[in-house]
């Protein structure tokens, strides 16, 4: 929203991003060195450090990368952002269709309040998961307004 500041969630989301942007654009780019035969080729260390700079020179932020990280990612690891989305109450599909219900709602002049969303959650957690009294908590649908406070 234009004339505020953005909160430190959405400004860490920002940051967590880019790194992962660049991390798999450093992975992709060791993997390429590793075809090569070894007299030629550069250390993990050394492509984190030109990537480190190659970002810094693009955008005028530091972005640090860990050249063990890069050696995981390059082996075919998950990056921390794509673990994490695996632990999540809804799949990516259906934070969309909750999205998408939402602001159809809030077209509609009946704008969704938390108690609401989190029951139309809950009620999408029980039937993908089973009948279990599990839910969200109390402040995740902060948390889920405030990640897709863009849409």
């Amino acid at each position: 929203m234009p004339g505020h500041a953005k909160s430190d969630a959405a400004k860490h989301r920002a940051v967590r991003q880019a790194h992962d942007d660049l991390m798999s654009r450093a992975a992709a780019a060791y993997r390429l060195e590793l075809q090569k035969p070894d007299a030629q080729q550069r250390s993990s260390r050394t492509v984190c450090h030109d990537f480190q700079k190659l970002y810094f020179e693009e955008t005028g932020t530091f972005i640090p990368l860990n050249h063990v990280t890069l050696i995981r990612l390059a082996s075919g690891g998950r990056s921390l952002s794509k673990a994490n989305e695996s632990k999540s109450w809804l799949t990516p599909e259906e934070a969309q269709a909750v999205v998408a219900y939402a602001t159809e709602l809030a077209d509609r002049r009946f704008p969704m309040s938390h108690k609401r969303l989190k029951e139309h959650i809950d009620a999408i957690c029980r039937a993908r998961l089973g009948d279990t009294e599990a839910g969200v908590g109390k402040q995740w649908t902060q948390r889920f307004t405030d990640k897709h406070a863009d849409q």
